[in-house]
């Protein structure tokens, strides 16, 4: 009666650590913890891929704010999971990754799905990776492990548990009745008073100051913070793709996008302060400071103090938790006139809609009479329930998406990373169905990027997951195609093509519901099936591959109208060394 295995110790311990979720598949290594989740109230999610499932325990962190679990077997489990790993690690999400591993007296016999350090390999992409050899450490180490993912900078942890471990019957430890010791109950750390009151001062002096709130505000939960704040002092707040859904879409001072501050200041109202609330520099904020308007001042807050100055100079840094530093702001601000800025504010909400305005009087179908995805994107928008969680897998078809929805809430919405991993939408997906059972869930991804892993759609089904998948379908690799194009020429294209594919058919075969939308009114009558259906569904989007958004033209280093001074030649010759001036290097600086 005092006698229990690794692996129930381990299910009891995460049940007395609050998690009732597990991401995992199969694999003979994990049965001792498989089958004692049931006896723990831990609701297992298995998936059809590994990777899919350690996209799913960081979609479920981020939508919780709750640490996500992944559960995963050896050797090729780990070495499926390792990209899901390398996202969560550069998107700094707290996901437990729970591994497992052959007999530890036999790891140089060449065993079954050994032969391998599991723990040199996750080394490298985790805040810590440990092999547990002591069955009746399990909690302590397990506790820790949670500790180390969600304080601080958060990030991925991952525990080795060999088969001896988790099989062996030890005696039961003390009485778990529940795990709390993880540094959260008292918030994170908070900003000296004298950083709170410079950049009071700074605020208060400010002509259009505004903030940028990133993944760091999502994860510290700072939305209503954030509001407290912003209708505090009448400064207005615009989201990168991280922090989307954390203001209300229609609070007269959300401007919409990070992307409204350079649009403000191309029609002459440029921002003179910008917050960086948990928001990084880099890829999505267009390389270094690419979204600041030049001579504006830049704060940058960050729990984590190595971020502030990493895209060029800051006048005032503060590491800090996001959440805690806008509570002490709010504070502070009491008893403070603050000026009027509700002009600058409607400046920043009228610029969010200028993207799209290029676009509105553009023909709906090409010369071939496919779809132009901005109308496709726009169509499909409207038809979203109010409630949906959307999430957007990479390429130029998110970016397509990202100018009409309208997330709604804390981790409404989900977007490929720092990695640039392609096929973490069906991942993600599964973990925001887990984390919002009554909300439906919207996965967008191109034709490329549901390739990955679109046996998920199994998954969906025999878990029964609202999730509808529309699959943008331009017959290529969008991005990369436009990218050759752009640079090359159209005639150089190498490997980005593909072929018109029955992608719903693929949901239907596996228990789902399917259509194809060829036509702005296909995807109306689409969308209503598929939100009526009860079932996971998968909505196939024929658009048209030959139009490139803007977006796509910064990525590769080309503004509009612009054309690269140099194409690189044929082996053997040399480009003209007038025209070669620039190398186009896509996605990364320019080599002049």
């Amino acid at each position: 009666m005092n006698q229990i295995t690794g692996g129930a110790l381990l299910a009891r311990t995460l049940q007395a650590a609050g998690v009732d979720q597990v991401f995992s598949l199969h694999g003979g290594h994990l049965d001792a913890f498989l089958i004692a989740c049931a006896d723990h109230g831990i609701t297992l999610t298995d998936t059809r891929h590994e990777a899919s499932a350690g996209h799913a325990a960081e979609a479920y962190a981020r939508a919780t704010g709750q640490i996500g679990v992944a559960v995963l077997t050896a050797g090729p489990g780990f070495t499926n999971a390792y990209t899901a790993l390398a996202n969560a690690y550069l998107d700094r999400m707290p996901v437990l990754f729970v591994v497992g591993a052959p007999s530890t007296r036999e790891g140089d016999l060449n065993t079954l799905q050994g032969g391998i350090d599991q723990i040199a390999a996750a080394s490298h992409i985790t805040k810590w990776a440990y092999r547990i050899t002591n069955g009746s450490r399990i909690p302590e180490i397990v506790e820790q492990a949670i500790r180390r993912a969600m304080t601080g900078t958060p990030g991925p942890v991952l525990l080795e548990v060999p088969i001896e471990v988790m099989f062996t019957p030890i005696k039961a430890p003390p009485r778990i009745e529940a795990l709390s010791n993880f540094g959260l109950t008292d918030g994170g750390p908070a900003p000296s008073n004298a950083q709170v009151a410079t950049l009071i001062d700074m605020l208060a002096k400010a002509e259009r100051p505004v903030i940028i709130a990133g993944g760091g505000a999502t994860l510290s939960r700072s939305a209503d913070a954030l509001a407290a704040f912003a209708e505090k002092t009448g400064i207005p707040v615009t989201t990168g793709v991280k922090g989307e859904g954390l203001m209300p879409q229609d609070h007269p001072l959300y401007g919409g996008s990070m992307v409204s501050v350079p649009i403000a200041a191309a029609i002459g109202a440029p921002a003179d302060l910008v917050v960086l609330l948990g928001q990084r520099i880099g890829l999505f904020t267009g390389g270094r400071y690419g979204i600041v308007p030049a001579g504006a001042k830049v704060v940058q807050i960050d729990i984590d103090g190595t971020e502030p100055g990493r895209g060029g100079p800051i006048d005032l840094a503060i590491m800090a938790d996001c959440r805690e530093t806008l509570l002490a702001l709010t504070s502070a601000a009491e008893g403070r006139e603050w000026r009027d800025r509700g002009e600058w504010a409607a400046t920043l909400k009228t610029a969010r809609t200028i993207p799209s305005q290029q676009w509105l009087t553009a023909p709906l179908y090409g010369d071939d009479g496919v779809m132009h995805p901005f109308h496709a994107c726009k169509a499909l928008a409207a038809a979203l329930p109010e409630d949906a969680i959307i999430v957007c897998d990479g390429g130029e078809s998110s970016v397509w998406v990202r100018d009409h929805i309208r997330p709604k809430g804390t981790g409404s919405f989900h977007i490929t990373g720092y990695l640039g991993t392609l096929g973490v939408g069906q991942g993600f997906a599964i973990g925001a169905a887990r984390a919002f059972p009554d909300r439906p869930v919207f996965l967008f991804a191109g034709d490329g990027g549901v390739g990955f892993h679109i046996q998920e759609f199994d998954t969906m089904v025999r878990h029964g997951l609202n999730v509808h998948t529309i699959v943008l379908n331009n017959a290529c690799w969008g991005m990369s195609q436009n990218g050759q194009d752009l640079i090359y020429g159209k005639d150089k294209r190498a490997i980005v093509e593909l072929a018109d594919s029955a992608y719903e058919k693929v949901a239907e075969a596996f228990g789902g519901k399917g259509w194809r939308a060829d036509t702005v009114e296909d995807i109306a009558a689409a969308m209503k099936g598929a939100i009526a259906g009860g079932v996971p569904s998968c909505i196939n989007v024929r658009i048209d591959g030959s139009v490139i958004n803007p977006v796509t033209m910064n990525m590769v280093g080309i503004k509009p109208g612009d054309k690269p001074k140099a194409k690189p030649a044929d082996a053997g010759t040399s480009p003209d060394k007038a025209e070669a001036e620039k190398v186009v290097m896509p996605y990364y600086d320019n080599v002049e």
